[in-house]
């Protein structure tokens, strides 16, 4: 049996998540949001943010060709719809973004720890439209059980990532710096603008073939 098909499946959709997801440059975020709450709190929304936005991905990426499906919506218009948007996000990042004050802004105005975990962690930080598009994309490209599994499991891995930067989140910030974690963001929204473009690519050559407009 060849691997190499599915080991280069297991490459694109780790990567790919990591990237849209990016625990590391995300995590100042998280600090900014929980840095009032003593250390059980913060142990409790981590453990309530990081659940919540897997099951939200892995059930978005399950369900999504058949929502699609009923609605009517051709994958590849959610491919360039999701690129238009994790385009929009990349240039977010790049140019410092109004995430991180908005956030803040939020996690300020709140007492409820449940809240702050749904959101803004859970969803959209952790769990947005750009990894969504991409959990629907990338496992409606398995060809297999074998390779649906592999996109299942890469987002079980990038989550747990995010647990673990969670976890030792004060190391972390005290290695890399808070410029450190930003210009880590920075790059991989480099990446990200580079997925971006390739999905919509991918989705006008999709319909400009369906369309026969190009054999």
């Amino acid at each position: 049996m060849d691997l190499s098909p599915y080991l280069s499946y297991f490459f694109t959709c780790f990567t790919t998540l990591f990237v849209i997801i990016d625990p590391p440059g995300n995590l100042p975020i998280f600090i900014a949001l929980t840095e009032k709450f003593s250390d059980e709190m913060r142990e409790r929304i981590s453990k309530r943010a990081t659940i919540i936005a897997l099951s939200i991905l892995i059930l978005t990426m399950v369900t999504g060709g058949k929502i699609l499906d009923y609605f009517g919506v051709s994958i590849n218009s959610l491919r360039i719809a999701g690129g238009i948007l994790l385009f929009i996000a990349s240039v977010d990042i790049l140019l410092g973004g109004t995430r991180k004050e908005a956030y803040k802004r939020r996690a300020e105005e709140s007492i409820d720890v449940d809240s702050i975990a749904v959101f803004p962690l859970a969803l959209p930080l952790y769990s947005g439209p750009g990894a969504i598009t991409a959990g629907i994309v990338i496992y409606s490209q398995a060809s297999d059980i074998f390779m649906r599994a592999i996109a299942v499991l890469s987002a079980f891995l990038v989550y747990g990532i995010v647990r673990l930067s969670h976890i030792y989140s004060s190391p972390i910030i005290r290695l890399l710096g808070r410029s450190g974690a930003d210009i880590i963001a920075r790059i991989f929204a480099i990446f990200l603008a580079a997925i971006a473009i390739e999905f919509v690519f991918d989705g006008l050559y999709g319909e400009l073939l369906e369309m026969g407009i190009i054999g």
